[in-house]
């Protein structure tokens, strides 16, 4: 795993083709990376603890914060969380939006997809 000019503030969520992924360290990236399926597109949306926006590119196996979309807003986290969740009874349903910091929304999130 390489990480362009510098490393994202863990925990992160990455897109992949059939779930979202995370991760709390560099370590478990590159674990949940190795296990999971890169081939739909050329790079996948992936977001800091911070909400800000990074790119992950499957063929060099770098992560980058150069991305057309370098803020994240907790409706649009939210709406990639539910984007790989078939069943409508487990879709995240965030609650007390305008109290709540994106790091504890981030972990909230990273908690209910490895519930589902």
């Amino acid at each position: 795993m390489n990480f362009v000019f510098r490393e994202p503030d863990f925990p992160l969520l990455v897109e992949s083709d059939i779930k979202l992924l995370s991760a709390y360290t560099k370590k478990e990236l590159i674990q949940v990376i190795r296990s999971s399926d890169f081939k739909l597109k050329d790079s996948y949306a992936a977001i800091d603890l911070k909400g800000e926006g990074w790119s992950y590119f499957h063929d060099l196996d770098a992560l980058s914060p150069l991305t057309f979309k370098k803020r994240w807003y907790k409706k649009e986290i939210i709406e990639l969380c539910n984007r790989f969740i078939q069943d409508d009874a487990n879709k995240f349903v965030g609650k007390l939006l305008s109290t709540k910091t994106l790091p504890k929304l981030i972990i909230e999130i990273i908690e209910h997809t490895s519930k589902a």
